[in-house]
């Protein structure tokens, strides 16, 4: 069973104490079931624009009411997309926050300035939805944690794979049905072929974008220097090192990286190539913890089901696009191919012999000499799969057809109407500043970086950072 509530586990769950809590004066649902929930944008450029029209628009108990960006043009561009005239604008959030009636802010603005908006817009009592990175410091992410626990709000973070339901369904398959047997390796990379550069307008800016906007190429381009940005590991790097992490319910222990600038030299200051190996201490305290049965006579069952260790790796170029955006979740059983692009599939493992549990191990002489040999100098399998199963892909089905962009904002409007954090909540968001900028200082120097869990532990509460939504198949969707 999953760790986290459903939406319909939570709401069965709080219909038995309903009563008590207005009783106490109490409801943890602050709004009526045909109230809608006004939200704010702050940053309305490619990102921002991309979320209100794939998202936002698409959720019918959200109402975007203002927007707000101090580029005129973006700023123009996200009144038109959030619905036209009738939305208020703004160049300057705090005005934004201060005069709008509002119950949630967007923050899609470049990752160095999300912590005073993020801070700010706490303490104005709004529900808050930031892009990740969450923040370019991990103090100030845990700032924000720590913000949360005293308002009672919650912030929610653009992991947006953690509201796929196929990514959810392939959690729920690795946890619940053994899919893959134990995983012991993982692989992603998110590989592209251009310099992640932005034409820059020859335009003039007036006097009000001049107090906020020095140098237009670093405002646009924010993203290629290492006072705004933390590169290709904190812009793509920390949704899949975050894959990783849920998972295995565990954040990694160790990182070792690689990076430089040999191809776009054109003047930026971050990477366009990284390369890391990330370590996991896997326990039975973790929900990734998977035993294990002897698959040869020597081996001790004891033993191997004592903690063990998890190693992934990660790249990311900007030069070559061969093999895309993905991860690879490897288990003794099989693997989970997953991507936003192309889907997720399961493939089985030939190798694996699958016994019942405290079956005995096979004996030495099942096979003799010779032929053991021959089984595995060929590579081939003594027992499981065919070879064509091998090869064979199985798609990760759901009854769903939305978006996980347009999922992650109706778990904003739910959770601000119904009570509880999204799944990618604030601790998720920690989290990943924390392997980002980890992974980014391991890169940077080409090093080893030790990962305290000090940095992501607390003396109060903090919601769970593991959990996931189980999404029945297309034969099953009245299960839903």
């Amino acid at each position: 069973m999953s760790k986290g509530f459903t939406r319909r586990e939570f709401l069965k769950a709080a219909g038995a104490t309903a009563g008590v809590a207005v009783a106490a004066g109490y409801s943890p649902f602050s709004y009526a079931a045909n109230n809608r929930v006004r939200v704010g944008c702050i940053g309305t450029g490619g990102q921002g624009n991309f979320h209100l029209r794939g998202g936002l628009s698409l959720v019918e108990e959200l109402d975007v009411v203002a927007v707000c960006d101090v580029y005129k043009q973006h700023l123009q561009r996200g009144q038109m997309m959030a619905g036209g005239e009738h939305v208020q604008t703004f160049v300057d959030y705090r005005q934004m926050l201060d005069e709008v009636e509002l119950d949630a802010v967007v923050i899609s603005t470049p990752q160095h300035n999300h912590y005073p908006i993020v801070m700010d817009a706490l303490d104005a009592g709004k529900y808050v939805f930031c892009e990740k990175t969450l923040t370019y410091d991990i103090e100030e992410a845990r700032n924000i944690v720590t913000k949360c626990h005293e308002t009672g709000l919650f912030c929610q973070v653009g992991h947006q794979r953690r509201h796929n339901p196929q990514y959810n369904k392939a959690v729920w398959l690795a946890r619940e049905q053994n899919a893959i047997g134990r995983i012991h390796h993982m692989t992603a990379q998110w590989h592209r072929n251009n310099d992640w550069r932005r034409p820059i307008p020859n335009i003039e800016l007036d006097e009000e974008e001049r107090q906020y906007i020095d140098d237009l190429e670093r405002h646009l381009n924010w993203r290629l220097y290492r006072d705004f940005s933390g590169g290709l590991m904190c812009e793509f790097g920390t949704h899949q090192i975050d894959i990783f992490a849920w998972f295995l319910g565990a954040m990694p222990s160790k990182v070792s990286g690689y990076g430089g600038i040999d191809y776009w030299r054109d003047g930026r200051d971050v990477q366009d190539n990284v390369a890391t190996i990330w370590e996991f201490n896997i326990n039975q305290g973790h929900d990734g913890f998977t035993p294990i049965n002897p698959r040869n006579a020597l081996q001790d069952e004891f033993d191997i089901n004592m903690p063990y260790q998890v190693r992934a790796t990660y790249t990311s170029i900007d030069a070559n696009a061969q093999r895309g955006a993905n991860e690879l979740i490897q288990g003794d059983m099989g693997t989970f191919f997953t991507s936003e692009m192309e889907g997720c599939y399961v493939y089985g493992e030939r190798a694996t012999e699958r016994r019942d549990a405290g079956a005995p191990a096979p004996a030495e002489e099942e096979l003799d000499a010779d032929e053991l040999a021959d089984v595995i100098t060929s590579g081939e399998t003594l027992e499981g799969l065919p070879p064509e199963a091998y090869e064979e892909r199985l798609p990760i089905e759901i009854a769903s057809t939305k978006s996980a962009n347009e999922l992650q904002f109706q778990a904003l409007a739910d959770c601000i109407r119904e009570g509880g954090h999204p799944q990618n909540n604030e601790m998720v968001g920690l989290m990943a500043t924390i392997m980002g900028i980890c992974g980014m200082e391991a890169c940077r120097d080409n090093k080893e970086v030790d990962i305290d869990p000090a940095l992501y532990t607390f003396d109060f509460p903090t919601p769970d950072p593991f959990t996931y939504e189980y999404w029945p198949d297309p034969e099953h969707e009245e299960d839903a």
